[in-house]
């Protein structure tokens, strides 16, 4: 299988998280999308992404992470990105590795995404492939669901003040109530300038 970078590239967006049942505390997460050109997998042509979530990075500013290198561990490890490759009707795990972001231009971002696409996990013939990919990521959202701000909107000045302790703020639309397709969850939009 040979990954390729579609033009359409991909999206980068925040979830404020907490999971209070294994210890973690309130964290802003990172979640990156990562289109691919339409490939032949196990005789059928896919056109699919990698999804990279839970990516743990302090940063207050989307501008903080221009020109900034981070490393990960892999799976099971602390600290690793939860990633996969939804192939052949299954999550096939990837695990990254690296990822330098590089010129931001106040709406995308540049990254180098280092990893590996974990066929064997799954039983494939096809061995696990190492990739180094490049792509333009698209800054959309900051997600807040339901279970650390009710989605309503009397909570709309609440979720501002609790998410100001981890972003700057100012460099985001009015939060708004949002279903995104599972349920409803309050959602900051990068703003226009």
């Amino acid at each position: 299988m040979a990954i390729k970078i579609s033009p359409e590239c991909g999206k980068i967006n925040a979830l404020l998280f907490k999971n209070e049942n294994v210890g973690l505390p309130m964290t802003l997460f990172l979640s990156i999308s990562i289109d691919l050109d339409e490939f032949e997998f196990q005789n059928e042509t896919e056109k699919t992404c990698i999804q990279l979530d839970f990516i743990e990075i302090y940063f207050r500013s989307f501008s903080d992470l221009q020109d900034k290198e981070f490393e990960f561990p892999v799976n099971p490890e602390e600290g690793y990105i939860d990633g996969s490759v939804y192939l052949d009707g299954q999550h096939i795990p990837v695990d990254v590795t690296k990822i330098s972001f590089c010129s931001f231009d106040g709406d995308n971002i540049k990254a180098k995404i280092f990893g590996e696409v974990l066929f064997d996990y799954c039983c494939y013939k096809e061995p696990n492939q190492e990739f180094n990919l490049e792509a333009t990521l698209r800054f959309e959202n900051i997600f807040i669901p339901p279970d650390i701000v009710s989605p309503s909107e009397q909570d709309l000045d609440v979720v501002k003040n609790k998410l100001s302790e981890f972003f700057n703020i100012s460099e985001l639309s009015e939060p708004i109530i949002e279903n995104n397709g599972f349920r409803d969850a309050i959602v900051f939009h990068k703003s226009i300038k």
